[in-house]
């Protein structure tokens, strides 16, 4: 179990920065490998509150190096905002340690502008308007600008300028009028290309080298797989793949090299913005919902926005289980569902008047969850104990290992970050 993948398999939020945390403490890399910083991780070391956009989460134990992959679209003005505001903490988030993909494309002012006019001329999906999609959609599309290549601005600037006039011109058709002159633009591009510069390496070779080197890697997704956008519930889906798999793709690594994969889900579900959710609390459960959001302070680190939230679903959970490979679950926020008499794990879905345990592909119809109801429990204290957790919490845990066919390896029992049960403990330590 040297290297290690910890990713999402719900719409996110699952809480990955508290077991990164502890992940991290035993790694000599962390690597995020997708999305850009229209995600937010929530680090709380004692009483002080981090949120991390888009540099990784190991970049506070003193002993990781971090890496910021080629698969994340990159905002300088976001990381050297949030790289200026951890050295104001005193974190050593020097070049030595805080590595950055030389082929990351830029998210440019010009996709924040298309991101947020194309929101409001289509159908929402929720985005979070910082540009991400558009700036998948040029990478796809062979349009991009790599941040390397601002190291050659002369060559560059015809190309930009062509690219700059196209926006312009999407721009306006979508009724956006006030637009950053190019010169602004790109003058702003270079200023923070030079204060990123010292970060910029080959990501790829570099961790080649260090993996020959048996150091241990710690690849670190964002959002969620039911947000990839081939798998999740398109179109209401991020821009980039969400997957364990793309942990190979997004850091210059082989698949085989990504080692063992840590799955992480709530003992709820919430989602934000639009799309289908069939376990939301509505009607009847619309009140255990909002107790749900408000014990779990369900609030976007990166946009503040209210989470929806709904009960576990299993057919979902099982699909992110066979698609990401997964070894072990994680298990978070079991201590926010406490006191309700009793809950419900839906482990069907009704489509067409057919049941079936199939997440689907297409969403047209949006399917009704069937449940299975199960005991509730009492409140309990955060603990590292599991003898301490009630006997009808442990028997949860126990339908979700027999349902999706994989043992729960990590159970967060608090907001604190002690407040975890490890039940596979090679997670914490090297091989």
């Amino acid at each position: 179990m040297k290297n290690l993948a910890l990713v999402g398999i719900q719409w996110g939020d699952e809480g990955k920065a508290k077991i990164i945390d502890h992940l991290a403490e035993t790694s000599d890399v962390v690597v995020r490998f997708q999305g850009g910083n229209n995600a937010g991780h929530t680090i709380v070391v004692g009483n002080e509150k981090t949120v991390l956009h888009l540099i990784p989460s190991g970049v506070l134990h003193k002993n990781t190096i971090n890496v910021v992959g080629n698969g994340v679209v990159f905002d300088m003005g976001v990381f050297l905002h949030e790289r200026d505001s951890l050295i104001a903490k005193g974190v050593d988030v020097g070049p030595s340690r805080l590595k950055v993909s030389e082929i990351c494309h830029v998210i440019l002012p010009l996709h924040q502008l298309l991101d947020r006019a194309r929101e409001t001329s289509k159908t929402k999906i929720g985005t979070t308007g910082r540009g991400i999609g558009p700036t998948y959609s040029d990478k796809a599309a062979r349009l991009g600008l790599r941040i390397g290549e601002l190291a050659y601005p002369e060559k560059i600037r015809p190309t930009l300028k062509t690219w700059y006039d196209e926006k312009c011109v999407h721009l306006k058709n979508l009724g956006h009028e006030e637009i950053p002159s190019f010169d602004d633009l790109f003058n702003q591009a270079l200023a923070h290309f030079k204060k990123v510069e010292p970060h910029l390496v080959d990501t790829s070779r570099f961790l080649h080298d260090l993996d020959r080197k048996g150091k241990r890697i710690l690849f670190e997704g964002a959002q969620g797989t039911l947000l990839d956008i081939d798998y999740g519930t398109y179109p209401f889906v991020t821009s980039s793949n969400t997957s364990a798999g793309f942990a190979a793709c997004g850091s210059g690594l082989s698949s085989s090299q990504i080692g063992y994969v840590l799955g992480l889900t709530k003992a709820y579900t919430t989602r934000v913005g639009s799309g289908p959710f069939p376990t939301e609390c509505q009607g009847a459960d619309e009140e255990t919902g909002k107790l749900i959001a408000k014990k779990g302070n369900e609030f976007g680190s990166t946009t503040g926005r209210a989470r929806r939230c709904g009960w576990l679903d299993l057919v979902a959970l099982k699909r992110a289980v066979e698609l990401n490979g997964v070894h072990g679950l994680a298990l978070s926020k079991l201590d926010v569902l406490s006191g309700i008499k009793t809950i419900k794990l839906a482990t069907h879905y009704e489509i067409d008047g057919k049941r079936t345990q199939d997440f689907p592909n297409f969403w047209i119809h949006e399917p009704k969850a069937i449940y299975e109801e199960v005991e509730g429990w009492p409140e309990f204290p955060g603990t590292q104990k599991e003898s301490d957790l009630p006997s009808a919490a442990r028997q949860f845990i126990q339908r979700l290992e027999e349902y999706t066919g994989v043992k729960v390896a990590m159970i967060s029992t608090g907001a604190k970050r002690d407040e975890m049960i490890v039940r596979d403990s090679k997670l914490l330590h090297k091989s």
